[in-house]
């Protein structure tokens, strides 16, 4: 079984690289076609702008294919070992299909726990540096006059905060408004600012304007250069606020689920995405389970290329199925737990019964 495993992870690790390879290029080369306008007019037209752009995108699109990859390399892996005989010769000698299946194990476990550190750990990273860099365009006003900024709203005890934009990790904000009420809920006073500065310990509103609500007199309307928030929230929250879930790191996501009142989103909606992260690598070894039943059911009749448009078909399949699910998730139609985990028990149960229809129980 050893030399077996090796031999099959040689294989699949081959077609691995060149299927992953291929695909995120492909998908990095749209990327930029689409947006290279944009970035351009954010950014500058230097080349290096492109080239930054493209890193910064690399982690996000791995993560997002590196399970069709697992997908389309196991398929080409076990085409090629059905078309050389190998697996009948392994079948003659007295391993079943199940024991070779279980030769691509090691690797694609390895290959799920990369998988899972890329989108907690690099991925996350990456795209928030990407967003404050689009960030800072819009600071300084190079945004696209099409683009919007992406406000949000959060609490500090009893006052509202909404924020336009965020940069420089959270440190600068811009298009500030507090909304300070009272024990009852009533606004007693209402404060906005162009931006807001985090500097030794402490928050600088700059060109404030400030309505003192009173009762029968409508309120007091003042100016201010500048004024001074005294407020709980730091820039690691405002920076965690204004990301988006996929940005989330694992523990990132237990402190909103652990902290209700500390997110600007629903409480499932964070919970649907924690489950997500948790589900994650069983999809990088869910596809090898899919593939088993398509090359041996196809590879035997119709030849490879259909066994491939097959496992694609499945592949986009999954990806819908999975996309729905999470969707309805954020939205709270569904149990977070059922979102995240639905598709891979589904086509999982799938793969399994149409593996046993073909192979049997041994």
């Amino acid at each position: 079984m050893p030399t077996l495993t090796r031999y099959v992870t040689r294989i699949f690790l081959s077609h691995l690289v060149v299927m992953l390879v291929a695909f995120v290029a492909l998908l990095q080369l749209l990327d930029l076609l689409n947006n290279a306008e944009d970035i351009i007019r954010r950014h500058g037209d230097s080349p290096f702008v492109l080239a930054r752009y493209a890193v910064l995108r690399l982690p996000e699109l791995i993560t997002f294919l590196l399970p069709f990859s697992i997908l389309m390399a196991s398929l080409l892996s076990l085409a090629k070992l059905s078309q050389s005989n190998e697996i009948l010769a392994l079948k003659a000698s007295g391993l079943s299909f199940y024991r070779t299946l279980f030769a691509f194990l090691p690797a694609v476990t390895v290959i799920a726990g990369i998988h899972f550190l890329l989108s907690d750990q690099v991925a996350p990273q990456t795209s928030r540096t990407l967003s404050q860099w689009d960030a800072e365009a819009e600071a300084r006003g190079d945004i696209p006059e099409d683009s919007q900024a992406s406000g949000f709203w959060t609490k500090d005890g009893q006052t509202l905060v909404r924020v336009s934009g965020v940069a420089d990790q959270g440190r600068k904000l811009w298009g500030v408004t507090l909304f300070q009420r009272d024990a009852g809920g009533n606004l007693v006073d209402r404060v906005t600012a162009v931006t807001a500065t985090y500097d030794d310990g402490e928050w600088q509103l700059a060109d404030v304007e400030r309505l003192a609500v009173m009762a029968g007199t409508g309120g007091e309307f003042k100016r201010f250069p500048t004024l001074r928030w005294e407020s709980s929230l730091t820039p690691n929250h405002f920076a965690d606020l204004s990301a988006p879930p996929s940005t989330l790191s694992l523990r990132e996501l237990i402190a909103f689920v652990t902290n209700p009142d500390v997110g600007n989103r629903p409480l499932y909606f964070y919970e649907t995405w924690l489950h997500k992260r948790v589900a994650l690598p069983v999809a990088s070894m869910l596809m090898v389970l899919l593939a088993a039943p398509v090359a041996q059911g196809l590879q035997r009749h119709r030849g490879v290329g259909m066994g491939l448009a097959v496992g694609v078909g499945l592949g986009f399949l999954y990806f819908v199925t999975d996309g729905l699910v999470l969707a309805l998730g954020e939205a709270g139609a569904i149990p977070p737990a059922l979102a995240a985990w639905a598709p891979s028990v589904l086509f999982a149960s799938i793969g399994t019964l149409a593996l046993i229809r073909i192979e049997g129980y041994r």
